[in-house]
């Protein structure tokens, strides 16, 4: 059994390892996976380093996606794509949330 000192120091620990603030940003996203299916999703939260989005399909952590969206605001359109990994999943509501991590550009 937890205490409550010890789930404060594994939400510390949690939120220690981002660096980027993540807000909520909720927009329709594709993904490709490395196999080529193309999925069509809802972005959940962005930040520089990833993205949240829901999938009614689990997605396996260490999994490679290819994300596409637009990430314009006041009606521009500023496309984002990335290649990143999957490094958290957790079921919620009869969903997945899936937390990806960009690749950094070399």
């Amino acid at each position: 059994m937890y205490s409550q000192q010890t789930q404060a120091g594994e939400n510390s620990m949690m939120h220690e390892r981002r660096t980027r603030r993540r807000i909520t940003f909720k927009r329709p996203i594709r993904i490709t996976t490395s196999s080529g299916d193309k999925v069509s999703l809802m972005c959940v939260d962005f930040s520089m380093e990833g993205i949240g989005f829901l999938s009614t399909a689990p997605r396996d952590i260490g999994d490679i996606l290819h994300v596409s969206l637009n990430i314009g605001n006041n009606g521009r359109t500023h496309i984002l794509d990335a290649l990143g990994e999957v490094v958290h999943r957790r079921y919620i509501d009869k969903k997945f949330y899936v937390g990806m991590r960009f690749y950094k550009e070399t």
